[in-house]
């Protein structure tokens, strides 16, 4: 405990500005201050109430302030607030409220919270700005934030995506002469509303992820083709096996397909159905050809590469599941014996299934598609060879892709028209409607592919804001994030 008597000259109103000249009174103030050597500090501090004598002035007392130390209606100095204040943005209000209590800093949840108070937004947004959304709850609900691509600092954060919304920060703060941001139609309204004048430039990063979604669906659509016997070695089917998972997948399409033409929300089948929200939206999405090559290749799992012994066996004369489940584990097999005897049962009732290659998955083939040629393994490039010469659609989507993404890479936005015409005559559907996306934005696709600015400073800070919501267990409320996106570093 520290008392102290303030001594100084008299102060001026805060009001009219008026020098002081009577005192009204005194009395004791109390002051957290900063701790000393793992104490805390309490001041007490006399300070004197004064008259104000201006006749116009609606203040009739007010009390003096000792500079650095006091200010009106706080109970700690100025110099604890500033540490309380450094705790809240790093931390947060219960985190921050035993960090500070360690400290031996007086401060509540609420009193440190109170602290964070967003600073205003600059008159004029920075020369190059990058804009994107990031999610309060992903699927659901949407903010935005915008960057100085320059300094990496944010500018704001913005309660949603909405056009009107972004275009009223753009006209409250103009300037900005490059806009860097990603594919959403509202930012593209927002930007010819309100900034027409600005250049706006495409993200590359979003580009290429949606031409990677663009070639995986032709992959999806055609992977029909991909799928060859093995040889002289399988057993022709006798009868169309129908399993048991492949009906539930018809039922369930049926299903959800049938509630959707009444006007259903996806919530709405889900629980008619007992389906979860994103199995409804995958079952009414998806064609059901897709979806029935999709629950092919599941297979048999663990089984898959001893599947030719198997049939080879059976058809020596060996039916004996307990049997084949011994050879087949003496060959490295790890599942179970219910699985042999599950398939043996099948080649009992007449129900072959014929052995397939080992087929890759869409996102596999996506992926060797994607990559620079350079970083594939020589098994990664002759399957991928294997798969273009098993589908010419694929084969398409190979080169159209691998053309754009040299586009990209290199610099070459002057070929871009030229690249939409080759894909929207000779192209997948998927591509195609890829191409038809870009025509409808082609400056802002052409500027990203001809500049060098991108919108990685923006997605570096969307991580950061993960990460603060993350913290505060993605309970805080809008002010308090943007508070603590705003103050940080």
């Amino acid at each position: 405990m520290i008392d102290a008597t303030g001594c100084g000259p008299p102060g001026a109103c805060p009001q009219c500005q008026h020098p002081a000249a009577r005192v009204h009174s005194r009395y004791w103030r109390r002051i957290a201050g900063l701790p000393v050597s793992g104490h805390r500090l309490i001041g007490r501090l006399r300070v004197r109430r004064f008259f104000c004598d201006q006749v116009r002035c609606p203040r009739r007392t007010f009390v003096e302030q000792v500079a650095g130390v006091t200010e009106p209606r706080r109970r700690s100095s100025t110099a604890a607030r500033a540490a309380m204040r450094a705790v809240a943005v790093e931390l947060g209000g219960r985190p921050g409220a035993r960090l500070c209590a360690k400290l031996r800093l007086h401060g509540r949840r609420t009193t440190i919270l109170g602290q964070l108070t967003a600073p205003p937004v600059a008159a004029r947004a920075p020369r190059i700005l990058g804009i994107d959304e990031f999610a309060f709850r992903k699927g659901r609900t949407y903010g935005t934030v915008l960057v100085d691509v320059e300094s990496s600092l944010p500018v704001d954060v913005l309660p949603d995506r909405e056009t009107g919304t972004l275009a009223d920060g753009l006209r409250e703060h103009p300037g900005a002469e490059i806009i860097c941001r990603d594919r959403l139609m509202a930012f593209t309204k927002a930007i010819r509303q309100a900034a027409p004048e600005a250049l706006e430039v495409a993200d590359r990063w979003h580009l290429l992820q949606n031409l990677s979604t663009a070639v995986e669906k032709t992959c999806r659509r055609h992977r029909e083709c991909l799928r060859r016997p093995v040889g002289a070695e399988t057993i022709p089917p006798l009868a169309t096996h129908e399993t048991p998972l492949l009906e539930r997948v018809r039922r369930r399409h049926a299903e959800v397909n049938e509630l959707a033409s009444t006007g259903l929300s996806l919530s709405a089948i889900g629980r008619r159905l007992q389906l979860d929200r994103k199995t409804v939206r995958r079952y009414r999405n998806k064609d059901l050809a897709e979806l029935l090559a999709s629950a092919q290749d599941r297979g048999h799992g663990v089984l898959d590469p001893f599947i030719e012994h198997v049939q080879r066996r059976f058809q020596a004369g060996c039916t004996s599941s307990m049997q084949l489940y011994r050879e087949v584990f003496a060959l490295g097999y790890t599942g179970g014996y219910h699985v042999v005897n599950r398939y043996v049962a099948a080649m009992r009732k007449g129900v072959a299934i014929p052995v397939h290659a080992a087929t890759p998955s869409p996102r596999d083939i996506t992926s060797w598609i994607m990559r620079s040629e350079e970083t594939l393994s020589p098994l990664d490039v002759a399957q991928l060879e294997t798969v273009r010469n098993a589908c010419p659609e694929i084969a398409s989507a190979c080169d159209l892709a691998r053309e754009f993404t040299d586009m990209l890479r290199h610099r070459r936005g002057h070929l871009l028209r030229a690249w939409i015409q080759k894909a929207e005559l000779g192209g997948p559907d998927a591509i195609g409607i890829f191409a038809d996306s870009i025509r409808q934005d082609l400056q802002a696709v052409t500027a990203g592919l001809t500049l060098s600015y991108s919108s990685g400073i923006v997605e570096g800070h969307i991580n950061r804001i993960k990460t603060i919501k993350r913290q505060m267990y993605g309970r805080a409320s809008f002010a308090l994030l943007r508070a603590r996106v705003l103050l940080q570093p």
